[in-house]
């Protein structure tokens, strides 16, 4: 594939005001993730039509929603203000975990949460699952996770031992074998999980909506929900020139925000602007020596600058920006550059340089780090 000019700067190729890096929504393009070419986009939602479930949203989560009711032969009808992949789905830092950091929180919910991480559990491949069975090129690769520390944690301990006991394969490890796989010696422990690993998210939420539409989904773009109304024992979602009649409407947009109706769903999110950064393709000595094992990396327990190297060679991260200064590029590529030349000595020297840099926001269910999980709301019957 051929991919955009890399933007090196707020000013260039990526053609983005500060105020949309401030709010993260840069245009899509400016995102490492989509390919030159944006894959097929998806007609206006242009007569009024019915359905039994109304999806609002094509990201990861609507357009995995489409997808799983179209497989049970639900008529099923997604509207989506851009096209999929467009907000938060086409920014992340590309990693597939298989775990939940904290499972405290859950004990509020129905059967402590039982059933929840019963679920979980289940389906935790349901990335690599779902590539695997709708032949979605998503670059999608089971590698594996590393959390790696400077020094011995208690907290990663006890969440092995957590986790081993429901039947996962997860090691602590030390400095001998995080040198083997990560090519460094900077962290003297960490957990390696055997499942997990990476993804292309745009091209994946795209697979999904792809799918979705291959097994009777109809999925409409450039169509925001400008209201969602009570119809007798319905709903019906208008857009600017069409509507969807349905018995069930699932929204599934960014943070839940970007109504005009529901406005208390805004409620329901902590947003934090964060920042994204893809090199060039990396050079073949830095491709040998970092990160050989090529799982997806993350420190603990701050968790910024997480990487990835991706199929095309590659590094992915990401961090959070200074509040007001979101569009400084160079200087967030710096502070990683620092970071890697103290973490990979080997790196010094290299020709290592940016492609992308891009922002969004992470829309949190939680004001804690460690206990933020996908939630669920009912705002109307």
């Amino acid at each position: 594939m051929n991919f955009p000019a890399p933007p090196m700067t707020a000013s260039n190729s990526c053609t983005a005001t500060r105020a949309e890096f401030e709010s993260g929504t840069v245009p899509i393009h400016c995102s490492a993730w989509p390919p030159a070419t944006l894959t097929a986009s998806y007609p206006a939602l242009e007569q009024d039509i019915e359905a039994d479930v109304v999806v609002i949203g094509a990201g990861l989560a609507g357009s995995s929603v489409a997808l799983h009711l179209a497989e049970r032969g639900i008529s099923v009808v997604v509207v989506e203000a851009a096209q999929p992949g467009d907000g938060a789905s086409g920014r992340n830092a590309g990693h597939v975990q298989p775990f939940l950091d904290a499972l405290e929180p859950l004990q509020s919910w129905p059967g402590q949460g039982q059933p929840f991480i019963d679920f979980f559990i289940e389906n935790r491949n349901i990335v690599f699952d779902l590539c695997a069975r709708h032949g979605i090129d998503g670059d999608a690769v089971k590698s594996g996770m590393v959390e790696a520390a400077y020094k011995k944690q208690g907290a990663l301990e006890t969440k092995a031992a957590r986790w081993q006991k429901l039947g996962y394969e997860v090691d602590v490890i030390g400095a001998d074998r995080l040198r083997e796989m990560l090519g460094t010696d900077a962290y003297s422990y960490g957990l390696h999980w055997r499942e997990g690993g990476q993804v292309n998210p745009y091209l994946f939420t795209h697979g999904l909506t792809s799918a979705a539409a291959g097994l009777g989904a109809r999925v409409f773009g450039d169509s925001p929900a400008l209201s969602c109304d009570k119809r007798g024992q319905g709903w019906i979602v208008t857009t600017p020139r069409g509507s969807v009649r349905a018995q069930k409407v699932i929204i599934c947009t960014n943070g839940h925000t970007g109504n005009a109706f529901f406005p208390e769903l805004a409620r329901t999110r902590y947003p934090l602007v964060a920042c994204a950064m893809a090199t060039k393709p990396l050079p073949q000595a830095v491709l040998d020596t970092v990160n050989p094992a090529r799982v997806a990396l993350t420190q603990y327990p701050a968790g910024l600058f997480p990487i990835v190297i991706d199929g095309r060679k590659r590094m992915i991260t990401a961090t959070i920006p200074y509040p007001g200064r979101a569009d400084a590029a160079q200087t967030y590529f710096a502070y990683f550059l620092r970071y890697l030349h103290r973490t990979f000595p080997q790196t010094r020297g290299a020709a290592i340089e940016l492609e992308s840099y891009w922002t969004g926001v992470t829309a949190s269910s939680s004001h804690v780090y460690h206990n933020d999980f996908a939630k669920l709301y009912e705002v109307a019957d």
